[in-house]
């Protein structure tokens, strides 16, 4: 018995030992492969540095079976090895087939890291004991290998590339899919899936799946069928958003007796959404925005008693609120906590319905048509903590009962049409408010100059609101700010000393459109500061140093004096607009500009400039923008200033710069608008212009020294809306070309080039590069003229004060969409031709100071839009046509200068004779057979008419073409033995 009991125990302490041995140390030919691994790998940081010792069970990322003692996990994702570091400490190089020898691996994580473009190697599909594999963002790209679908174990696959910086990993076909019987969570978002067509055939045959993320795969359509396999009744979460998806909502899934969340967002999916959608009781999750949803809100969506977040944004769901009354008054109440039903078609007002949702945190209802006040059950709504109702017509008063929401965070009712007085009442229990928009209604604010609001804001946008003449006292109690805008809010006061020492985190601060007085001090103290618009102030004193990391700066339109070296002295590495126009700055440009190599936008016209342009354009390969204009700056234009050329807008005008046109510029190929008008610049208008700068739009060279004739090469420039070539000295005659100028063809605007500029030039309220507001100074109707938010729709030509010569080209009728016209000032002969009146659109015609002869053509009545005409100097004659739109222009200065011009609005009155529009030279009064001659002529030629007319029909009828042009040529010679034309046939 002693024996027995005693090789008993020795046996238990052997098993105790082995075990012992075997948690202590790993299976060597294993901790090789993993060895071998680590050699491949390039690991800077030193990440793998526990990887050392007999014992790799012990490494850090690798897991061992208690009992075999194999290497069971290794878990080399990015933040389980390195916790919150930098993305930059990863793993990276190659992969070693060595971890072949690990037979037994059951979970394989490589997540985020950067495998640099790398495919997944083949091999595997070889751990076939893998449980869990996950590759997600760790760098892979290339085709997913089909060897994977050996893992028929494998029950959680990750392959999520939406983080990857690499070329995306592709499938061409996903039937291996199908062999992985045990799978239950797949994710392959960001994977390019748009060649695999098979994809819902072998997702359908994994029966146990319940997660299926399939998100920005490119994938272009949905069964519109149940898949063969009921593949819904284990699903709980399905994301296909971003995809490409053009169908219907597919009804299959309304069967679902599982499905938890559902995103089909960022798709093309249209129709109505279906009532069955009503039958998805467990769904707590419905994300549906930014699609194309049409029709009324489906009324069994109030049916849906899990349903906690329902996201229908961006669709055209079309309701009258008055139903929702309906739906929500349903189960839905009692769970909906985030409601979005942001830019849709919603109609009515907000009446006492949303009181319905008893747990709702998030509302937003913004874009919408809804109007009507906000009404004052709405402080009932306990637990909100978001409420966004802007763009939309809201009127009427703020309920005080708003400041009952004592859990709001966020507040927006901006763009609306709310008015009435705001008091302190109305914020008294917004203890956690942080974001409040209110900007662009007209709400008064009215609160004591020592009120100390209970909420700390993050986000103040107040702009238009009126705020009162004093600067708003209770912002300094505001520590935490980072967004400010109190633009146009009526503020007329010195700004506190207080102010500049508010916060130190404030990121964007709009102070513009008000009458703010006082300086700036020296060094801003916002550090983080990105977006600083002073502008249309009353600032005062020398210009500030703006802070490092500024993005856009507008400081124009107030009165900064000073040299432009203090405010770009420093390196300001992210600026991307400087906007300084308006002030009274002076000096020259500092070479610290050329620091800025952020820099897309610089504004500093109107000012006092002066000195030699900058030579390091090169070095600004950002810049889109540059407008220097009326300044005092000299020299020549840069001949570098081409050099690797993004810029849309140049304006140099009004300077004192010489020399030629850089053809540097044909470089800038993207260049819409081309302003050196008023220099001093030489030589002939370059024909590159018009065979490198297809995007032009605008091109003014006015009152510059250029000779010679103009370029016909102009007419190419389809796009050009604007031609100002005025006072120069131009020669030779107008191209007849010029009537081809295809933006001036049509008074609406062209769509390529109002494209170009809405996207690049003026969008409001974006302070990147597309936010620059283009703007030009345009003489027409006798006045010069600012035009800016109008610009898109100015079509004018503009070649006075030169030297040209010939008639004006019939052709120029062709431009109908033309709205100003000025060819005065030059050495123009022969008549009006009767074609200008095809300018149906002119408003300002302006031939005076040229040697015009003959009548004014009675098409000119026609223009019903012409405002403005000068046809004085010029040696017209005969009757001043009447009727419609001249009847109007009844100034006789219009004419003065013209001696034989005769009839309203002149004193000078018409013969008889001058009713008949002859072109013949007028006879003598004292030649007593003129006017029988004329009748003779007239009986004549009626008769000769008359048969020829009729012979004319037969010959049309009856002969060959041949002889129809013969018998036209003839009808012309005998007319031009008579001084007659005939008219075009």
């Amino acid at each position: 018995m002693e024996k027995n009991t005693s090789l008993y125990l020795l046996f238990v302490l052997v098993s105790l030992i082995n075990q012992i041995l075997l948690c202590i140390s790993c299976i060597q030919h294993e901790r090789i492969a993993l060895l071998k691994f680590k050699a491949g790998l390039e690991d800077p940081h030193h990440l793998l540095s526990s990887w050392t010792g007999d014992d790799c069970c012990k490494w850090r990322g690798i897991e061992c079976n208690n009992q075999s003692g194999h290497v069971s996990t290794m878990d080399l994702r990015h933040k389980h090895l390195y916790g919150s570091l930098g993305n930059d400490r990863q793993l990276s190089g190659g992969i070693n087939p060595s971890l072949l020898d690990l037979r037994r691996l059951n979970r394989l994580d490589l997540s985020s890291n950067n495998f640099e473009g790398i495919q997944i190697p083949n091999f595997f599909g070889s751990f076939t004991e893998l449980s869990y594999l996950n590759l997600s963002n760790a760098g892979f790209a290339g085709r997913i290998p089909p060897q994977l679908g050996n893992l028929t174990r494998l029950r959680y696959l990750d392959l999520n590339s939406l983080s990857d910086t690499h070329d995306r990993l592709f499938v061409d076909r996903l039937q291996w899919i199908s062999h992985l019987s045990s799978l239950k969570y797949l994710d392959m978002s960001g994977v390019n899936l748009g060649d695999a067509s098979d994809w819902s055939h072998a997702v359908s045959t994994l029966p146990v799946l319940s997660v299926l993320l399939f998100s920005s795969c490119q994938l272009q359509w949905l069964p519109s069928c149940p898949p063969p396999i009921n593949v819904t009744s284990s699903l709980t979460t399905v994301d296909l958003s971003n995809n490409q998806i053009n169908s219907t909502f597919p009804l299959w899934l309304t069967n679902s007796s599982s499905l938890v969340s559902l995103d089909l967002s960022i798709n093309h999916l249209h129709g109505p959404i279906p009532e069955a959608i009503g039958n998805m009781t467990y769904l707590e999750v419905l994300q549906l925005r930014a699609n194309a949803f049409v029709g009324p809100l489906p009324r069994n969506i109030g049916n849906l008693c899990n349903l906690r977040n329902l996201d229908l944004s961006f669709n055209n769901i079309s309701e009258d609120t008055t139903i929702f009354s309906d739906i929500f008054s349903r189960c839905i109440g009692n769970t909906i906590e985030i409601l979005n039903l942001r830019r849709n078609i919603l109609s009515g007002e907000l009446t006492n319905w949303f009181v319905m949702l008893k747990r709702i945190t998030v509302l937003d209802l913004s874009k919408n048509s809804l109007g009507g006040p906000i009404p004052t059950s709405i402080g009932n709504m306990s637990s909100l903590r978001g409420l966004y109702l802007s763009y939309n017509g809201l009127k009427g008063t703020l309920p005080v009962s708003i400041g009952q929401l004592s859990e709001l965070h966020d507040f927006d009712i901006s763009y609306n049409s709310l008015g009435g007085v705001v008091t302190e009442a109305h914020f008294a229990n917004l203890s956690k408010l942080e974001d409040l928009g209110m900007r662009l209604n007209s709400v008064v604010f009215n609160v004591s100059t020592d009120w100390n609001p209970s909420f700390q804001l993050r986000i103040i946008s107040l702009q238009n609101c009126h705020l009162g003449q004093q600067f708003p006292s209770w912002l300094r109690t505001q520590r935490y700010i980072i967004g400010l805008d109190i633009a146009n809010t009526r503020i007329v006061d010195l700004l506190p000393d207080w102010f500049w020492e508010l916060t130190p985190i404030i990121s964007n601060l709009d102070l513009s459109r008000n009458q703010i007085t006082g300086t700036i001090p020296p060094i801003l103290k916002f550090y983080s500061c990105s977006i600083i618009n002073l502008s249309s102030n009353m600032f005062h004193g020398p210009l500030p140093s703006l802070p490092s990391d500024v993005e856009y700066a507008d400081l124009s339109n107030n009165s900064f004096s000073g040299e432009l070296h203090s405010i770009v002295g420093e390196p300001l590495y992210s600026l991307a607009q400087i906007l300084l126009s308006d002030n009274l700055i002076n000096g020259t440009i500092p070479p610290s500009l050329c620091k800025l190599q952020l820099l897309q936008v610089i504004d500093l016209s109107n000012n006092f400039l002066s000195g030699d342009l900058p030579t390091c354009w090169a070095d600004l390969r950002n810049l889109l923008v540059i407008n220097l204009a009326n300044n005092s700056l000299t020299g020549e234009i840069p001949s570098n200033m081409g050099s690797h050329c993004l810029i849309r807008v140049l304006h140099l005008g009004n300077n004192k710069l010489s020399g030629e046109i850089p053809s540097s510029l044909r470089s800038c190929k993207f260049l819409v608008t081309l302003d050196l008008g008023g220099n001093k610049l030489t030589g002939k208008v370059p024909t590159w212009i018009a065979e490198s700068l297809k995007f032009l739009g605008i091109l003014r060279l006015r009152h510059n020294l250029l000779y010679g004739d103009i370029p016909e090469e102009l007419s190419f420039l389809r796009l050009l809306k604007i031609l100002d070539l005025a006072d120069n000295s131009l020669s030779g005659a107008i191209p007849h070309v010029f009537g081809n100028f295809t933006a001036m063809h049509n008074e609406a605007p062209e769509s390529i080039l109002d494209w170009f500029k809405s996207q690049i030039l003026t969008r409001v309220d974006n302070f990147s590069a597309i936010g620059y507001i283009e703007s030009l100074s345009i003489i027409t109707k006798g006045v010069q003229l600012q035009y800016t938010k109008n610009l898109q729709f100015v079509r004018s030509m503009d070649l006075s004060m030169n030297q040209l010569s010939g008639e004006i080209p019939a052709e120029l009728g062709n431009l109908h969409g033309l709205k100003s016209l000025n060819l005065s000032r030059n050495h123009l002969t022969g008549h009006i031709p009767a074609s200008i009146g095809g300018l149906y659109a002119l408003e300002s015609l302006d031939l005076s100071v040229n040697i015009l002869e003959g009548e004014i053509p009675q098409s000119l009545s026609a223009m019903s839009f012409l405002s403005h005409l000068n046809l004085s100097h010029n040696y017209l004659s005969g009757r001043i046509p009447s009727g419609y739109q001249l009847q109007t222009l009844n100034d006789p200065s219009i004419y003065i200068g013209n001696n034989d011009l005769c009839g309203p609005p002149l004193l000078q009155q018409c013969s008889n004779n001058d009713t008949f529009h002859d072109q013949r030279p007028s006879c003598d009064a004292a030649e007593d057979d003129c006017d029988s001659d004329e009748t003779q002529w007239l009986y004549i030629g009626s008769a000769v008419g008359y048969v020829l007319g009729l012979w004319a029909v037969c010959v049309s009828l009856l002969f060959s073409e041949a002889l129809r042009n013969a018998y036209f040529d003839l009808i012309d010679c005998m007319l031009q033995l008579h001084g007659l034309h005939r008219l075009p046939h």
